[in-house]
């Protein structure tokens, strides 16, 4: 009986970690994923999207993958010696409670290279984000010429 109980409480344990697990995940909202159409014979572009956070804990955008580019890395616009913007990469990105995050062209967005399959205009690319509690999502982002949300 013991053993009965033991195992219970384990159970109800995990099923509450995931439930919680589950909230964080829908207290993460996603709007306006875009991406730019490369350029020529260019394998490198970027990508934007809104990431709203409803709930009440911060969380962590720890990457971004997706089955068309080699590599994505997360880039913060800065201004540097002079006043001159400077786009460098992070290793993550905070996403704190009830704000949002933006990344658009001409500040923080997502640098895919390594691109190997030729991206047209109209087609829809899926994006892996990965977050610190929330986990893997799944965002659709479409390929566009130019930002259709100015």
């Amino acid at each position: 009986m013991h053993q009965f109980f033991h195992t219970f409480a384990k159970a109800l344990c995990v099923g509450v970690l995931l439930v919680t697990d589950l909230a964080i995940a829908a207290d993460l909202e996603f709007s306006k994923a875009w991406v730019r159409a490369p350029i020529g014979q260019s394998n490198m572009t970027a990508g934007y999207l809104v990431i709203d956070n409803k709930g009440e804990k911060e969380d962590r955008l720890l990457s971004v993958q997706s089955d068309v580019a080699a590599k994505i890395e997360l880039h913060q616009n800065n201004n540097g010696e002079g006043g001159v913007m400077r786009m460098r990469p992070v290793d993550d990105l905070q996403i704190p409670a009830g704000k949002s995050v933006s990344f658009r062209s001409g500040a923080d967005h997502l640098m895919l290279s390594g691109i190997e399959t030729p991206l047209k205009v109209g087609d829809f690319i899926n994006l892996t984000l990965t977050f610190k509690l929330a986990g893997d999502i799944v965002v659709p982002a479409q390929v566009l010429r130019r930002n259709p949300y100015p």
